[in-house]
């Protein structure tokens, strides 16, 4: 199924128990609950002018996403931690989607700077998984970050991907150009994400109402981290082609080592962490 078809008909948590998200349905809607909450106004304007592009575009906030283990990329990465998460712990925040005459589409949105970006596009990488609910729908996605001074161009990417239809590939990659100079600038930032996490993990789970929730998306982090910086590297064929010499396994031991780079502390380690801030000893 294509991408419209298969968020149009998953239940939210308003409707369902059982709901995969938090809203599901017109992005008209959304907003009108965005009014509402004082806190969300920097969202609301920049939704506000998506909105304006194409009012029948609908959003899926919160989706839940789950990780295939068997993907081959996962077995390579090998951080059998992210295999323990919850069902539902990885959150698409904002995914925009529609359809015009025979072609639908998705947009990852994700509130923040470069960061936010490195984010984005891992989550793209994990509901693009083969095998799983989203299978097939690679083609019709695209993501990115989105704040108040990148509000143009979050404004035109969607001229280009809904209204122009310009191909996903050829819109992602300029967006890569655009953000950052280089996948060695986009891995140093994806880097710097998580010994970031790991300088301050004190701090996050002393800070934390709930340690588990808190653990779980540390481990959720690095783990979306591990899968940008391997896919990233091996989805570029230039890179295959100049540096690698057309040799792919060549270019999937260099995406390991990056992979591999990105340092984390086990599950039982920050277990353990949590427990010492509990008793004072930290």
């Amino acid at each position: 199924m294509a991408i419209y078809d298969i968020l149009k008909e998953l239940k939210d948590q308003r409707e369902s128990e059982t709901g995969v998200c938090s809203f599901n349905g017109y992005l008209e809607d959304y907003l009108g609950m965005l009014e509402e909450d004082e806190r969300n106004q920097d969202l609301l304007s920049v939704l506000q002018e998506i909105y304006e592009e194409d009012d029948s575009l609908r959003i899926c906030v919160d989706l839940e996403l789950n990780i295939n283990k068997e993907a081959i990329a996962n077995q390579i990465i090998r951080y059998k931690d992210s295999f323990k998460l919850p069902h539902g712990e990885i959150k698409c925040p904002y995914l925009i989607y529609g359809k015009s005459d025979d072609m639908q589409r998705g947009l990852i949105l994700k509130t923040g700077d470069r960061e936010a970006y490195i984010l984005a596009k891992a989550l793209y990488y994990v509901i693009s998984e083969p095998e799983n609910e989203f299978e097939g729908t690679r083609n019709e996605i695209i993501s990115m970050n989105m704040n108040q001074d990148n509000r143009e161009l979050v404004r035109k990417t969607v001229q280009r991907f809904f209204m122009k239809k310009e191909k996903a590939g050829i819109v992602q990659r300029s967006l890569d150009r655009t953000v950052f100079n280089s996948y060695e600038e986009m891995y140093e930032t994806a880097a710097k994400i998580g010994s970031d996490q790991m300088e301050h993990l004190s701090e996050l789970l002393k800070d934390a109402e709930n340690k588990e929730h808190a653990i779980n998306q540390m481990i959720a982090t690095w783990f979306l981290l591990k899968k940008f910086s391997y896919v990233q590297y091996m989805m570029d064929k230039n890179t295959l082609n100049t540096i690698h010499e057309g040799n792919v396994k060549k270019q999937r031991q260099v995406a390991k080592e990056k992979c591999d780079a990105i340092a984390f502390v086990s599950y039982a380690e920050l277990w353990k962490l949590s427990k010492e801030i509990e008793n004072g000893s930290v």
